[in-house]
């Protein structure tokens, strides 16, 4: 079994910051090709993108008050269960202070577009 979780973030993110922001977050692995990135975790958690972005809404039904034009969206997968000694959930919490600390970016980090987990703003990171 596994979740999914969007990454929904302005144009202040772009595909290397998050390479390193990942990098910085532990990823075991990432990968960037012809505009779209991969990567790993230890944890079983794994991010990709898009090579492109067509629609520039944001899909997360709980914005908590943003309104920002999705310029990166990122698909993260949570595989159970996690090897002993590694949390995804853990994995998750460093990307997203990562990435708060690596750049400017507005973003939100949703459960299945339904619940916001994670969302920086112009007041900075917020956790549910």
């Amino acid at each position: 079994m596994g979740l999914d979780l969007s990454l929904e973030a302005d144009d202040a993110l772009t595909i290397p910051t998050l390479g390193r922001a990942l990098e910085k977050a532990g990823a075991s692995e990432v990968i960037i090709a012809d505009g779209a990135l991969e990567a790993f975790f230890i944890s079983g958690l794994a991010v990709w993108t898009p090579s492109a972005i067509t629609d520039s809404a944001i899909h997360a039904e709980d914005t908590k008050g943003m309104d920002l034009r999705v310029a990166l969206r990122c698909n993260i997968r949570i595989k159970g269960p996690a090897p002993e000694g590694h949390s995804p959930l853990d994995d998750l919490d460093k990307i997203a202070q990562s990435i708060a600390q690596m750049c400017s970016a507005h973003f939100l980090i949703s459960f299945q577009y339904e619940q916001t987990l994670y969302w920086r703003n112009a007041t900075g990171l917020h956790r549910r």
